[in-house]
């Protein structure tokens, strides 16, 4: 398992649950099976540029910026305070 696998399959977590997402509600953002999902973040599956594309695009318009090409040993994430926010107001809904 590489290094890069492991970053991109946090990176799908993090953002999905930065976002206050399900795992279908951010297969739908992507473009991509629920399943697809599922085992990026396990890593059952290596992602494919196009869905790493669109994860990437999808965090940026949620305010939430994560370097997954940048450092081989690291992954930081910035959450803006509006995206902070936003996920504060979806996951007092959902209790």
């Amino acid at each position: 398992m590489t290094e890069e696998k492991v970053r991109f399959a946090l990176a799908m977590r993090i953002a999905r649950v930065a976002m206050g997402m399900s795992q279908q509600e951010f297969a739908d953002v992507l473009g991509v099976a629920k399943s697809t999902v599922a085992r990026n973040e396990t890593l059952e599956m290596a992602m494919r540029a196009d869905t790493l594309t669109a994860m990437l695009r999808a965090m940026r318009e949620h305010g939430i910026e994560m370097d997954v090409l940048g450092s081989p040993t690291s992954l930081s994430v910035k959450i803006n305070e509006e995206a902070l926010n936003k996920a504060a107001e979806r996951l007092s809904k959902k209790k």
